[in-house]
């Protein structure tokens, strides 16, 4: 019976998400049943992440599931543990590969954690730091749950972490695409004065070419055309004793002013994790906060809603084109939901399953 519970979970999921809207999503074609509890972990690498990146999160899930046994089972430290080797694939956005803010120059990276014990830690706004997560993790033995900006950036440098450039070439290409369209005066920005209101050191550039010889100017030769990813990398656990643990990193959006804060250290927002399950979601940051996403799904599986039904109900709030995915696991399985393509992997003690692979399956 346990060698088919991540397949029937995964039938419970809109799975690969190639998804023209929500309301396309074939019916669930069975129900969990407490044979399927045990340790599960899900990971994703960003809404919008074409589902062919599914080896990055797969390399987490695969990580995160060795380091169960050796860590007594404790679902924030493997969470932790996972993320940290999405923050070193400069594919996604979090950790090295993390958006530049509008100015061309400057990261915001942010960070947060939770477990069932409503243990939280979160962090927004710091740079130069190779991993994120840690900083959000060690928020939690603070008096406090939530660091910002400079003092967090402070706090940060107390605890002999790794520094490291966070830019690439990626980063840099995806903000020039990004200019592409705010200086022809397209998009969401078009409506707003950003030039009035530049809180960067600095001018902004006057026109496009001007944007871009900055942007250029630490540039490697031949750049390759990736796809863009919007938000975040992220991770849910369940261990084998139904404890749970969220995390998630991010670089931000591309297109940010200086102080913008998204979804993922809002706690209830980007991630959620309680005694029923562990929730963390991506994409537009703004939407994400607006819907209270993490803690509305997890408020349905408190309830007794799949994973797969209760991310859908709560999803139906955010249009296509703002964008969202949402992961998440409970003791009837897991789900993983997106209004696009999202790389993500999934693993139990049984076998791992992936994005493009759920693609391949559905495509016969």
């Amino acid at each position: 019976m346990r060698a088919t519970a991540l397949l029937s979970s995964i039938l419970l999921t809109l799975a690969c998400t190639e998804l023209p809207s929500v309301g396309d999503v074939p019916e669930p074609t069975s129900e969990s049943t407490a044979d399927q509890r045990g340790p599960l972990i899900v990971a994703h690498g960003g809404q919008g992440s074409p589902a062919s990146r599914s080896d990055g999160p797969a390399a987490a899930v695969d990580r995160g599931f060795e380091l169960l046994a050796q860590l007594d089972a404790d679902p924030l430290a493997v969470a932790i543990a996972a993320i940290e080797l999405l923050e070193d694939d400069p594919r996604f956005n979090a950790g090295t590969g993390a958006n530049l803010r509008l100015d061309g120059r400057t990261i915001e990276a942010d960070a947060a954690v939770m477990d069932d014990r409503g243990r939280f830690g979160a962090v927004t706004g710091i740079a130069g730091v190779r991993h994120p997560i840690r900083v959000a993790e060690a928020v939690i033995d603070t008096p406090h749950l939530f660091l910002a900006g400079q003092g967090a950036q402070a706090f940060a440098a107390t605890l002999g972490l790794e520094q490291r450039e966070l830019a690439t070439d990626q980063a840099r290409r995806k903000l020039e695409r990004a200019y592409g369209q705010l200086y022809a005066e397209q998009g969401p920005w078009a409506d707003w004065d950003w030039r009035a209101h530049w809180n960067f050191v600095g001018e902004p550039p006057a026109d496009l070419d001007a944007a871009l010889v900055q942007l250029r100017a630490d540039e490697q030769p031949d750049p390759i055309i990736e796809p863009d990813t919007r938000d975040t990398v992220g991770v849910v656990v369940r261990t084998g004793a139904g404890r749970y643990a969220a995390a998630l990193s991010t670089g931000g959006t591309t297109l940010a002013i200086r102080g913008r804060v998204g979804d993922v250290p809002v706690l209830g927002a980007g991630l959620y994790a309680g005694p029923h399950g562990a929730v963390a979601a991506t994409g537009k940051g703004e939407a994400i906060m607006r819907e209270r996403v993490a803690a509305e799904v997890y408020a349905l599986l408190e309830a007794g809603e799949t994973p797969n039904d209760a991310i859908r109900l709560v999803i139906r709030r955010i249009t296509n084109e703002e964008g969202v995915g949402v992961i998440a696991v409970s003791e009837q399985g897991f789900g993983a939901v997106a209004t696009s393509q999202m790389a993500w992997a999934a693993r139990d003690d049984q076998q791992r399953v992936t994005a493009d692979q759920w693609i391949q399956r559905r495509g016969r």
